[in-house]
């Protein structure tokens, strides 16, 4: 059975502890995101640390769902949401660099980009932009649960640890997450709710009431939030599990190698006992 379907009941599992957490990531997004815009060059670190922070939350709500209870250091795990979030920075602006040089290219090659053809553009390179986003985020779901498992040490395996495991079976669960949770708002629940406490802030101080209709009703707006809840927490229990069998794999090769150095040995001391003779 693939992963993905073998991380449905735990998902539910991971996913009313990842509710409970969920204001609480919400108000801390809130905070640092307010913190860090008044740093130079730390408010373009801030929010991507942040969300790399949300993603280390949940997969912690789902290692413990699954019964590993390694409680990680703060140090540490701070330290991975700034390595995760320094990383993802890195290869978003590297796609939007290559695609942005891809149509240079087609320019060149008498490819004209004006009013006629900017939406046939927009609805292709825009969904490949997300896709290859999408990529990379199943890609490295599994070096980011090596990290908030670990300890005080940090990942005794390094941070790429298991890079590209389980892909196959995150990457069809991060389209599900992604298309149903507006198109791609990847851990949408977060920041609607920061933008949520943000706009409560600001009517406070302007005196107003608090705008949460948004243009849409509530029930909606709770529906979508909850949604994006539960496929954050199956993207979760999917990458655990990818993550424990990762780990089995390496285990499995660690003993195979020390096995295949054992039999060496045998065979070295039966040849010189065979030589003596």
């Amino acid at each position: 059975m693939p992963l993905f379907l073998r991380a449905l009941p735990l998902s539910f599992q991971t996913f009313w502890r990842y509710l409970i957490l969920l204001p609480f990531l919400a108000i801390a997004a809130f905070v640092f995101y307010v913190i860090g815009s008044f740093i130079p060059f730390v408010s373009y670190l801030v929010p991507a640390a942040v969300s790399a922070y949300c993603i280390l939350a949940g997969l912690r709500c789902a290692l413990v769902a699954r019964g590993h209870n390694t409680i990680p250091d703060s140090k540490q795990l701070l330290k991975a949401s700034f390595v995760f979030g320094t990383l993802h920075l890195v290869v978003e602006n590297t796609l939007g660099l290559v695609i942005g040089g891809g149509l240079l290219v087609m320019a060149q090659f008498g490819m004209t980009i004006d009013d006629s053809n900017v939406l046939s553009y927009v609805l292709v390179i825009f969904p490949l932009y997300y896709i290859l986003l999408a990529i990379y985020g199943s890609l490295i779901a599994v070096p980011m649960t090596e990290a908030v498992s670990a300890g005080p040490r940090g990942p005794d395996n390094g941070y790429f640890f298991g890079f590209g495991a389980g892909f196959f079976s995150l990457f069809p669960v991060t389209l599900v997450w992604a298309y149903g949770g507006k198109f791609f708002a990847l851990f949408g629940e977060v920041w609607t709710l920061f933008f949520m406490l943000l706009s409560a802030m600001i009517a406070a101080l302007n005196g107003d009431d608090i705008p949460w209709e948004w243009n849409f009703d509530t029930g909606y707006l709770l529906g979508g939030t909850l949604f994006m809840a539960w496929a954050s927490s199956w993207f979760f229990a999917t990458a655990v599990l990818a993550w424990e069998k990762a780990g089995q794999r390496r285990k499995q090769a660690q003993a195979d190698a020390i096995e295949a150095q054992r039999l060496s040995g045998d065979d070295l001391r039966a040849l010189r006992k065979s030589r003596q003779r």
